[in-house]
This record gives C-alpha cells, structure tokens and sequence, in this order.
C-alpha cells in the first residue's frame, strides 16, 4: 500500500475529484465491497469540523438513540475514534427538497449520529468527519446509505433493525437484494423482518427485553393467532434446558471420584518412604488402605489375610533388609517383646 493510500489524496486532487454517480457508492463504503479498487478520486481525506456546523439525519433509522451517557464516557477519554460519514446541506436538500430540520447546519450526518450525540454531551467541540455527497445523489441512495449503515451496528435496537430492512427492500424491491447489498444470507432478512409481523404486546416484550429476540424471531413467522402459544412453549423449553444444564453443573460440582485402594503388598510398598525407615503414621496409612472396601473391584484384589505366611511371604518380597528389620521390630514390641 502506497503512502498515498494510507495518508488519504491531498486537498489539491480532492478538488478536481468527480464523485461516484452508481448506486453502488454508497454500499462499498459500507458492506465492505469494492475496497482497494475505488478509484482515487473517489476518495475524499478525513475533515475535523465543529459539531456546532453538523445536524442530525431527519431520515436517521434509529428511532432512539439509546446509552448515549455511556457512549459519551468513552468519547470523553478516547475521542471519537470512528470518523462520522457526512453529506453537504446542499446535496442533502437536494435529495430532500423542503427539509426544515437541519437548522443552520452546513453538514448533515449519514452515519454516527449516535456519536454525534455523544460528542455534544461529552463538550467535544470538533469531530472527525468524512465528506461525501455522492451518498445523497438521490433520497434513495441517502436512504439506502443510511440505513445499510445502520443494520450493520450491532447496537442497533431490534425492532428498528427490522423496520430499516422493511424500508431497504421497499427500495431493492427483493429482500434476496437487500441480503445480497449487506452480504447476508436471504433468511437472515427474513429473520429479522418477521419481527414487525409479530403482535402488538409480542413486540413490546421484545423491546422491555423479556421474549428473547431468537425466539421473537422464530415465532414473528407463525399466523398471529399461534404466537403467544408458541412464545409461551419456547420460554418453557428454554426454561428446562437451563434447569437441566444447573443440575448437571451442580451434580459434576458434588461428584466425588472414589479410587480403588489396593490391598495387597503393593499398598504397603506404595506406602513406604523411598528411603530410609517408615514413620509411624506411614505405617498407620499402610494399615487403613489395607482395609479391603466393601465394592466388587476391591474384593477382586484382596491379598491372603486368613494365610499369615502367604502374607508374610508377600511383604517380605515386597521390602528391602532395613524394612524387614523394622517390621520385625514393631512386630516384637506389638507383642510384648515375645
């Protein structure tokens, strides 16, 4: 990539730059297609201007421009990192002759208005903007603009995702289009219009957040008179996956894995220290895991107890010359020095 490329065209050659006339324009910015080969001219270097000069989108999608205080924190401390995408007054009353919205605003905000927003609330005085008014070229490119912008903010209120997508295909006159302009899939579309079919209190849930969108999705593309039995079947199944989930959790937490304890001589060799004389707790260890368990795999591998010398003969094999010595010791004190 050239130094050109990275640092944007000078003021000089932006001047004679001639704007993009396609429709395609205003999707390449931002669907991410046709990057790396838009002609140079077509691009226009990153401009700080005052947020006092900047008006809102009338035509913005976003209904409501929610957690604005927390957007405005960040600005606060970070600035705004992601330049807003504007258009001139005049290009924009071009497209939309009669506008009485804008104020005195020489720019008006196709993308970031949520971050203009947070700008003026934070006291920035000036933001990063980028100029661009072939995305006006006509009200359906500024509202394809816009609105294509929009569906691809993941902070985007479900409702008004799928309200902007209705409007985008009332434009492309397909949702196969609108999913081909985004770079989704046709049933991603589908998906999430299915919301503006659901019923009045269905959607009111989704917008309080107590129908979970997955599910609201699903159901928005059943006959009315189904979905508040299916919502409620959804919630129940969903409710039952996650109890069942908690007691597995809770069952691996109590769970507790009994090893099978050897009862042979090999106990009493895994017992002793790897030099040197047993203390007196290894020995009282060697005589606790020889207690046989009551379970099947122990009763498998039980040494002779009710043969003393078979016994013997195992230990004996089992240790070196200093180990026999001291069991014989503990053997002789155990029994009265007899």
């Amino acid at each position: 990539m050239s130094k050109a490329d990275m640092l944007g065209d000078s003021p000089t050659f932006d001047a004679v730059a001639q704007p993009m006339s396609s429709r395609a324009a205003s999707f390449a910015r931002f669907s991410g297609q046709g990057q790396g080969t838009e002609p140079a001219a077509n691009r226009h270097e990153t401009l700080r201007l005052s947020v006092e000069g900047l008006a809102h989108n009338p035509f913005n999608p976003r209904v409501e421009l929610r957690s604005i205080d927390e957007l405005a924190d960040s600005v606060a401390s970070r600035g705004i990192i992601q330049p807003l995408t504007v258009v001139t007054r005049l290009a924009f009353l071009d497209a939309h002759p009669g506008q009485s919205e804008l104020g005195r605003a020489a720019f008006v905000v196709v993308d970031g208005n949520r971050r203009l927003a947070a700008a003026r609330l934070a006291g920035l005085d000036d933001v990063p903007v980028h100029v661009d008014d072939s995305l006006a070229e006509s009200a359906d490119i500024l509202l394809e603009t816009a609105l294509t912008a929009a569906v691809q903010h993941e902070s985007l209120d479900p409702l008004d995702e799928a309200k902007a997508l209705e409007r985008l295909v009332e434009v492309h006159g397909s949702q196969r289009a609108v999913a081909r302009a985004l770079g989704k899939s046709s049933p991603w579309v589908t998906q999430r219009i299915a919301l503006l079919k659901l019923t009045p209190d269905l959607q009111a849930a989704v917008e309080d957040r107590s129908l979970p969108v997955e599910i609201a999705r699903n159901v928005g593309q059943l006959p009315a008179q189904q979905q508040q039995e299916a919502v409620q079947e959804a919630l129940e199944k969903r409710a039952q996956t996650k109890e069942r989930k908690r007691s597995q959790a809770v069952k691996g937490a109590n769970a507790v894995s009994t090893p099978l304890v050897a009862t042979g001589p090999e106990a009493v060799q895994a017992a002793q220290p790897s030099q040197g004389v047993p203390s007196s707790s290894a020995v009282e260890s060697v005589a606790i895991k020889a207690t046989p368990l009551p379970s099947p795999a122990a009763s498998q591998v039980q040494a002779p107890w009710d043969d003393g010398h078979k016994v013997a003969d195992l230990v004996f094999m089992k240790m070196n010359a200093v180990q026999r010595e001291v069991l014989l010791e503990r053997l002789l004190e155990a029994h009265g020095g007899e």
